[in-house]
């Protein structure tokens, strides 16, 4: 029987490696596949995404292409998610299949994305902004050479994250979906709950412990919740 493909999304400023260490957990029916960027990671010297029409566009010829009728999955957190969902969306206009399960992590409904401009902040208040964040270590926040390579990136991303705009009259996705947040972020649970609107499937709503960036002090129960998900013992 085919594994299941685990695309895995990630949020701002990440690259593919922030999913490596979950190879240690996942189940072997599953097979991970962290998604690359332009910009950073492996693609570190190809130009990062001018908007989200731009990003699908891309990933839809490496990821959607890559799926090759096999049952897939995708994971994204933060602008992971709403990256995934956009790509889930284009896959399925393309008369493709939607994905097995679609977890969307720390992320709100697409009519839900706005709020405060971060992407134009000058130096200073953009490195409090990811301080006060908890998702960048301090050891690179306090290295000038690193940040002189991190911050045109984070800047694209929250750019790319604060120009989107919902289109709307969506179609809801045909697929179970799980919702994961941090009980202790400031995406209220609330906000959470409207994605139930976004599919025809089986939506459920998960909560961690945590801030914005649970996913790794919780990495383990997340991993067991996709384990538990996609390859039930």
């Amino acid at each position: 029987m085919d594994k299941t493909l685990l695309y895995c999304f990630p949020y701002a400023g990440g690259s593919e490696t922030v999913f490596y260490p979950w190879r240690n957990t996942l189940l072997p029916e599953i097979e991970l596949r962290p998604v690359s960027y332009a910009g950073r990671g492996k693609r570190f010297h190809e130009r990062c995404y001018a908007g989200m029409d731009e990003a699908v566009r891309d990933l839809y010829e490496t990821v959607g292409a890559a799926t090759g009728g096999r049952p897939y999955s995708f994971f994204g957190h933060s602008m992971g998610g709403l990256i995934a969902y956009e790509l889930c969306r284009k896959i399925v206009e393309k008369g493709g299949p939607p994905p097995v399960h679609l977890f969307l992590s720390a992320v709100k409904a697409p009519d839900r994305i706005g709020g405060e401009s971060f992407h134009s902040l000058p130096e200073d208040r953009l490195i409090k902004k990811l301080e006060n964040l908890n998702g960048t270590p301090k050891e690179v926040l306090e290295d000038r050479g690193l940040m002189d390579l991190f911050l045109p990136i984070i800047r694209s991303d929250f750019k790319l994250m604060e120009e989107y705009r919902f289109a709307g009259g969506h179609e809801r996705l045909n697929c179970p979906m799980t919702v994961l947040y941090g009980e202790e972020d400031e995406i209220a649970n609330e906000e959470m709950l409207r994605w139930n609107s976004y599919t025809k499937g089986v939506f459920r709503l998960a909560g961690y412990p945590g801030d914005h960036f649970f996913i790794h002090r919780y990495r383990d129960a997340v991993v067991g919740l996709i384990n538990d998900t996609l390859a039930p013992r």
